[in-house]
């Protein structure tokens, strides 16, 4: 009850925040910090709860924006088609990816998922008469939002686009919670906790590793179109192996395999360079630094400490 009573007030908050303030740099990095709670708790799903470990969230982040660019330009259609298009690709592709997981492990699967992130990255660039190359593509906003020819209102600036994204990555952060305590996350955890025994006592490991693989694909494919459409404009350089490792450092520094861990280290990583001030350009090291530091002092994440610390108190108590 108290943990509910705690997420809706940090919902409200963050509804409350563009009416809080007057500039727009502090609701564009809190967009920013939606978009990569939406990545990294879909990237959870397969590494922290499946162990299945993945550089490709990037990918699937590029390959759900351009979904949304290319139908935009060549077929004319607006957000509403693009959002599940974007989803539905980006599952396709997470299932596809998924296959070798059937054989591979460790980081014998993490070389095919940065093969997989790179071979996006060179297909969008190189892809001119498709993909735009390095010119992008031009992909216009959401719009008007109604319903039956009656209009509620519309997305075409910052705060529009920040309040729908919160709409979503609610909508999907409590998917994501009903994916891990179904059945279904069951057998993605006794995967991750021992593969041969979950396939000794009849559990289909082939089914559970392809599904942590869709599901994380779409929930990245959600965000990239997403933000397509607030960016306005999408470059492959947008969509490179720099936001699969950031995602990966956030699920790691909050805690893999904790629901609400990567949310939080989504938030700290997305806060951080911010704070750095001039020294924001060395984000990328400090992100280093930190995950370093954290496999070899927090090796469960912040959250997997603050569990650990509680369940000691509890026994003590």
């Amino acid at each position: 009850m108290k943990k509910n009573l705690s997420l809706a007030i940090v919902v409200a908050l963050l509804a409350l925040a563009p009416a809080l303030t007057s500039g727009s740099y502090i609701v564009a990095v809190l967009l920013l910090m939606l978009i990569y709670v939406i990545l990294t708790t879909g990237l959870n799903l397969v590494t922290g709860f499946c162990g299945q470990f993945s550089f490709a969230q990037g990918a699937f982040f590029g390959i759900g924006a351009y979904t949304a660019g290319i139908m935009a330009r060549d077929l004319h259609t607006g957000f509403w088609v693009h959002l599940p298009a974007g989803i539905i690709l980006t599952g396709l592709c997470g299932l596809l990816l998924g296959i070798p997981a059937l054989r591979l492990k460790g980081h014998f699967l993490a070389i095919v998922t940065i093969a997989f992130q790179t071979i996006v990255y060179l297909g969008l660039v190189q892809w001119t008469s498709f993909t735009g190359g390095q010119n992008g593509l031009a992909v216009p906003p959401v719009g008007d939002v109604g319903l039956f020819g009656h209009t509620f209102f519309t997305v075409s600036d910052l705060r529009s686009n920040y309040w729908m994204i919160l709409v979503f990555t609610v909508i999907l952060v409590f998917i994501a919670a009903r994916l891990v305590n179904s059945r279904l996350g069951r057998e993605w955890v006794a995967v991750r906790d021992d593969e041969v025994l979950a396939s000794a006592i009849g559990l289909n490991t082939t089914r559970a590793k392809l599904t942590a693989f869709v599901a994380s694909a779409s929930f990245a494919g959600a965000a990239g179109v997403m933000m397509a459409h607030y960016m306005g404009n999408i470059t492959p350089d947008d969509y490179t192996i720099w936001i699969s490792c950031t995602a990966v450092a956030m699920m790691i520094v909050g805690g893999r395999g904790s629901f609400y861990g990567p949310i939080l280290g989504a938030v700290l990583l997305t806060l951080l360079p911010e704070m750095l001030g001039d020294y924001a350009r060395y984000r990328m090291l400090f992100f280093g630094i930190i995950l370093v530091l954290a496999i070899a002092l927090l090796p469960e994440g912040i959250a997997g400490r603050a569990r650990k610390l509680r369940e000691m108190k509890e026994a003590q108590a």
